[in-house]
């Protein structure tokens, strides 16, 4: 008997040593994970200005992963719930839990089926570090075991858990506990519930047959089965049970974070792949209201084939872009994935304010006129003849009510005496505009109205240093200091900023109540290309910059809407938008300006000891750059305002809007016979694809009424637009003489087939 119990002691003190020799010391024989001795491959994350998140792209493996978490990060709900569904006993059974297997066997041998495992948190963290998952095999599952009792023995409890809420997937491309609450809810861990608490716990046993988005019914039990085991062992309250049970989940459909996308994609071609948490300077909610208005405004235009627009909102003080939006829809069939923003288009209009500004700054004044009347230059490929919107001409108008009511010819002509379009051009390349890359004869003076395709991100940022008052600033979507240059003359700035604000001065095009007059002081300016395919319209305070485009990405028109219709009500309902979020103010005005009184017709400045002028208007003026004052000689006896000869034409017509006025005639002037289009020595170059019109030359000459046109060989006529030739190749002599004094002019120009 003796011997038999020492048999059987021996046997049980050999069985103990076997038992922890496979206990304690085989584990050491087998290695870790690889990349569990790693820090794991994160995803990429895009941040508005505020930390909350925009967007988490896919890692190489195609799972939107979270940074990894501490213990003490995660939620001790979230902690509870995973030890609920997964490990109740994950304190206690050292990496493989014994008695669950014995458990687990016990059930599966009475039922004759698999009906449950036994793994360990521990054995599900070894699994899901293997890169390639192998076959399940025994031999498989027993070198998993011994690693995850290795892991227990190397590893905190505290880390295993943190590492495994951080690796495990919870479905739909979303690994970590962190990437799944923002994915499912939209908030952070911190925020989440007790009930939200387990249905995440809940997912990653099956994170198919469990999919939140997809099958709700499947995964209501579970989440139910983990709050009542979470109650019984503990972990949460009767009261706490009994609202997380009856809790409506509200989930949202996951497309891995598509804020502001447009602006997204444009840092993922400009970002470091080593950098994988990007601060944007986005403002998340404004972006989001922006989106709205847009898909609002684009509703009441469908009828009107509008399909599609884009806004950038630039903060001024830093060039900031607070918000940009490329498309009403980055999802949508109708080229959604386009960026609006910045792919280029025609500005029409939009442009006008940059020559004007270059007036100002080399001594024009807002009061400065320009003659509003039909006219024709000579261009390399024919006659370029610009026509105002409404196809009418407006006579004498000041600077600020040519720039106000964006007439077409006055601009071209403002253009014209400044030199040409190469100072406009050079201008715009110095602000940033990059789509201007051909040569001035290319464009022509069509480059103030915008015949040049143009980013509105570049186009809004030019606008902002002009809110800036000539202060130019690089645009940014991150944060960062960019260095500020002085570029244009801060009055002529200020004055663009008045004369855009005020709504009298535009109001003979747009009327007093249109889209672009707010209920607090802003600059804005539209623009529409040729045909209806652009709409624009740019604006500023202060603070902000804001810039509209509206058309149809497949370069389809609209039916007739133009920038006051289509881009401005947008642009209207997002500064009332920022005015409300953040408010907004006005320029104190510069020291450096006075203020006078002039007559619009003629742009003189009224005194008291000039005549009483019918029609007068304040204007503001740098100091020592005051216009002549009026005199008698400036009205006739009745009061009425005296224009020179080549308003004679207009002053009769329909277009005449300005009523009671005189052309003052030759004899009393006393002018000379001037030609003044075209200039002798003129080239021209036909182009064989132009239509008939371009070959037509407009001849202009002051005095106009009292000039007659000969030449030997072009046939010359006239019109109600008045005197005009139709170009053939060759060497052509024209001349104009005054009926009265017999006086003759002439000039010569050469016309080459192309």
């Amino acid at each position: 008997m003796r011997r038999l119990f020492l048999r059987h002691w021996k046997l049980l003190l050999v069985s103990a040593g076997l038992v922890a020799a496979c206990w304690w010391v085989l584990p050491w024989c087998v290695a870790l994970p690889p990349s569990l001795q790693v820090a794991q491959p994160i995803s990429v994350r895009y941040l508005a200005k505020d930390g909350s998140p925009l967007r988490m792209l896919l890692t190489r493996e195609g799972e939107r992963v979270a940074a990894a978490l501490s213990f003490d990060e995660i939620p001790p709900l979230l902690r509870s719930a995973t030890l609920a569904a997964e490990d109740k006993r994950f304190g206690h059974h050292g990496g493989v839990d014994l008695i669950a297997i014995l458990r687990a066997l016990r059930d599966n041998l009475s039922a004759g089926r698999i009906l449950s495992g036994a793994s360990t948190i521990h054995q599900q963290l070894i699994k899901v570090s293997h890169p390639a998952r192998p076959k399940r095999t025994f031999s498989v599952k027993l070198k998993e075991a011994l690693q995850a009792r290795r892991l227990a023995m190397s590893w905190s409890s505290e880390e295993v858990l943190a590492r495994y809420v951080s690796s495990i997937s919870y479905g739909n491309s979303l690994t970590g506990c962190a990437s799944a609450a923002q994915g499912y809810f939209d908030k952070p861990l911190s925020d989440l519930t007790p009930a939200e608490c387990a249905l995440l716990a809940a997912i990653p046993q099956s994170p198919t047959r469990y999919n939140p988005l997809r099958q709700p019914a499947a995964i209501r039990p579970r989440q139910q089965r983990i709050l009542t085991k979470m109650h019984e062992l503990g972990w949460l309250s009767a009261e706490q049970l009994r609202v997380a049970l009856i809790e409506p989940l509200k989930l949202r459909r996951f497309h891995g974070g598509f804020e502001a996308p447009h602006a997204v994609e444009m840092l993922r071609s400009q970002s470091s792949p080593d950098h994988t948490r990007i601060q944007t300077t986005l403002d998340a909610s404004l972006q989001r209201s922006i989106e709205t208005i847009i898909t609002a405004r684009l509703a009441t235009l469908k009828e009107r084939h509008v399909t599609q627009a884009a806004v950038v909102v630039i903060e001024n003080v830093s060039g900031q872009v607070l918000a940009l939006a490329g498309s009403r829809d980055f999802f949508g069939k109708d080229g959604g994935q386009i960026n609006g923003a910045w792919a280029p288009h025609s500005p029409g209009s939009a442009m006008k304010p940059f020559t004007y500004q270059l007036a100002l700054e080399r001594g024009a004044t807002a009061a400065t006129l320009v003659a509003d009347l039909p006219v024709e230059y000579g261009t390399p490929t024919g006659t370029y003849r610009p026509e105002n919107y409404a196809h009418r001409v407006y006579g004498p108008m000041t600077y600020r009510e040519a720039l106000g009511n964006s007439l077409n010819i006055s601009a071209v002509k403002v253009l014209s005496r400044l030199g040409g379009t190469e100072i406009l051009l050079k201008r715009m390349q110095e602000l940033g505009l990059t789509t201007f890359t051909e040569s001035a004869e290319h464009y022509g003076l069509g480059l103030t109205l915008g015949n040049a395709p143009v980013r509105l991100l570049e186009l809004t940022n030019a606008y902002a240093c002009l809110a800036r008052l000539g202060i130019d600033q690089p645009w940014t979507l991150v944060p960062q200091a960019n260095p500020k240059t002085q570029r244009l003359d801060e009055a002529a700035c200020y004055l663009i900023a008045d004369i855009l604000s005020d709504n009298r001065a535009r109001s003979l095009t747009f009327g007093q109540h249109s889209p672009l007059r707010l209920p607090f002081p802003a600059a804005v300016k539209t623009g529409t290309s040729t045909s209806y395919r652009d709409n624009w319209c740019v604006g500023y305070t202060p603070e902000y910059t804001v810039g509209v485009w509206a058309g149809n990405f497949d370069n389809s028109p609209m039916q007739d809407v133009s920038g006051v219709t289509g881009a401005a009500p947008i642009w209207r309902d997002v500064f009332l938008e920022l005015q409300h979020r953040f408010g907004v103010t006005w320029y104190e005005r510069p020291a450096t300006l006075v203020q006078a009184r002039v007559d619009p017709r003629t742009g003189k400045r009224l005194t008291a000891q000039s005549p009483p002028a019918r029609v007068s208007r304040d204007e503001w003026f740098l100091q020592g750059h005051l216009p002549p004052a009026a005199n008698e000689a400036d009205y006739d006896v009745r009061g009425r305002a005296l224009l020179s000869a080549e308003y004679a034409t207009w002053v009769r017509s329909g277009d005449n809007w300005m009523g009671d006025l005189v052309v003052v005639e030759e004899s009393k002037r006393e002018q000379p016979l001037r030609i003044l289009n075209p200039l002798s020595g003129t080239v021209i170059r036909l182009d064989p694809d132009i239509r008939e019109g371009g070959r037509r030359l407009l001849l202009q000459a002051e005095p106009a009424e009292s000039v007659q046109w000969q030449c030997d060989t072009l046939n010359v006529q006239r019109d109600p637009a008045g005197w005009f030739i139709m170009l053939s190749p060759g060497r052509h002599t024209l001349r104009a003489q005054h009926q009265q004094t017999q006086e003759q002019q002439q000039t010569v120009i050469i016309v080459h087939p192309e």
